[in-house]
């Protein structure tokens, strides 16, 4: 199915569905653009939902923003673009990795109208800062950006999933290295709270994830805190990877919490 782009006060969002179906957002994490849920927009949830999937200032498509440099000022422009496209009623939100960070605080400034959350293999403990976290290990923007576009190339040729570290290394090559900097920095230096932020969270959630990419300290969070969750095989991109399973996992967790709702 096609998809259109829209620009709500500067956030290039892509979308599909109709108006009168429940807005259903898509968060893309650090160094990604929308691009990387385009895979679901032909998937079942298409027909069901209004699929929004905006670009983070300074990725994708979306300008730099000098004045958007922090995961609080993320979480400021996610509430606002939010408010600004879908203004009333009950939304449900599918973020992945840092943007489960940005989801949630953003969730807070929406005055309860958060249906539920998908987080895909979002930010729990320190051992998923990966990627991001290695921002602290450079004093350059620029050289921290080019040094994950090369481990990206040289990691895309022993993975099986290639396409979606290639698509990875795409999106890092348009984004913005001076957000990409502060943004890393401070996951790395913020991750022992996010955990605590998601389990507070007032609505319901689903932990999306995989053993192969998700944290031992992470896996051992879930399992201590028994957080709900649901597991699938494969990389840290399964919309990519897997749109299929992913649209399922999506389409069951919101039915439930429908149903949950109008109880």
């Amino acid at each position: 199915m096609t998809w259109r782009a829209e620009i709500v006060d500067g956030t290039v969002i892509r979308s599909q569905g109709s108006t009168d179906s429940t807005p259903l957002w898509l968060i893309h994490g650090f160094g990604e653009s929308s691009r990387c849920f385009v895979p679901l927009f032909s998937m079942s949830q298409a027909s069901r939902f209004q699929l929004l999937a905006p670009d983070w200032p300074g990725a994708g498509l979306t300008p730099p923003d000098p004045n958007v440099r922090s995961l609080d000022a993320l979480a400021e422009w996610l509430a606002r673009t939010i408010a600004r496209r879908t203004p009333e009623g009950l939304i449900g939100i599918v973020a992945h990795s840092v943007g489960s960070i940005v989801a949630m605080r953003a969730a807070s400034k929406l005055a309860g109208r958060i249906a539920g959350l998908v987080s895909i293999e979002g930010n729990l403990t320190g051992g998923d800062a990966y990627l991001s976290g290695v921002a602290e290990t450079f004093d350059d923007p620029i050289r921290f950006r080019d040094a994950l576009r090369r481990r990206m190339l040289a990691e895309a040729e022993h993975a099986w999933d290639e396409e979606s570290y290639l698509s990875y290394y795409a999106s890092l090559t348009f984004a913005d290295p001076d957000l990409l900097w502060h943004i890393g920095r401070e996951v790395k230096q913020q991750s022992d709270r996010f955990g605590e932020e998601y389990r507070a969270l007032p609505f319901p959630t689903l932990y999306f994830w995989s053993r192969t990419s998700t944290s031992r300290t992470t896996q051992e969070t879930l399992a201590a805190n028994e957080i709900p969750n649901a597991e699938y095989s494969g990389g840290h991109w399964p919309m990519v990877e897997k749109p299929h399973e992913t649209a399922n996992v999506i389409d069951r967790f919101f039915y439930g919490v429908a149903e949950r709702l109008s109880t």
